[in-house]
């Protein structure tokens, strides 16, 4: 009975002793505190179909890049817009919905999501190397090559002719965002991944038409694109 006593007051000892874990988990977490975005990057393709890996950041507007996100509880979440707005009838916030799965590894964030910004691809038509003092110029391909074979007889190649390629940002609004990986996380940072089908314009040489009068290719024909972003949010 004396042994049984001891072992009894022991085993109640270590169970006063021991500390109460509290089990947190992703999504208690990211109810905490606000989000906004520090980094990311961009890959899409170029016109030669190439692919090209962009920063991210240059492309947010000035205005939303002190926008943050608060994840409330019922999955729902807001977008806020910082100090700096784009205009003042901008809302305070805006709505959307967001859930976690497969073992909170994936994010979907969707009905009225719109912190996404893209990039708007385009070929300037043509770009001659007597204006090369212009900056930037991104040289990419030959105008007329194609065509001009193609002709009987066969044209002249302008050889002093070049696509000149360029970049607009444009945000993406109302893009429903769902499978995004959830990679390098902490209770202060988080990296989402997540794909969205676009469009590029195609510059080698497959072209919507012929200009006689100029002997160049006319627009170039538009392919479909994937932009993969990873995007990192931060918590302050």
């Amino acid at each position: 009975m004396r042994y049984f006593f001891l072992a009894f007051c022991v085993i109640l000892m270590a169970s006063c002793d021991k500390t109460p874990k509290i089990n947190h988990n992703r999504a208690s977490e990211l109810r905490v505190g606000k989000w906004h975005v520090t980094s990311g990057t961009l890959t899409l393709r170029k016109p030669n179909g190439l692919d090209t890996t962009l920063n991210y950041m240059d492309w947010i507007p000035t205005c939303h890049k002190d926008d943050y996100i608060k994840f409330d509880s019922l999955n729902r979440g807001y977008i806020f817009p910082g100090g700096t707005t784009c205009d003042a009838s901008q809302a305070d916030s805006s709505a959307f919905v967001w859930q976690l799965k497969n073992g909170e590894t994936i994010l979907d964030l969707y009905n009225g999501f719109s912190n996404t910004f893209g990039v708007v691809e385009t070929i300037v038509l043509p770009y001659f190397s007597d204006t090369i003092s212009k900056s930037p110029l991104i040289l990419d391909t030959l105008v007329g090559a194609i065509a001009a074979a193609a002709m009987t007889p066969p044209g002249v190649v302008v050889i002093d002719s070049f696509w000149k390629l360029h970049f607009d940002s444009s945000a993406v609004q109302r893009l429903d965002i769902y499978n995004a990986t959830i990679t390098n996380y902490s209770q202060s940072a988080f990296t989402i991944n997540y794909a969205v089908i676009s469009t590029y314009p195609d510059s080698t040489g497959h072209h919507t038409g012929f200009d006689v009068t100029n002997n160049i290719d006319m627009d170039p024909i538009i392919r479909p694109d994937t932009f993969h972003y990873s995007v990192t949010y931060t918590n302050f």
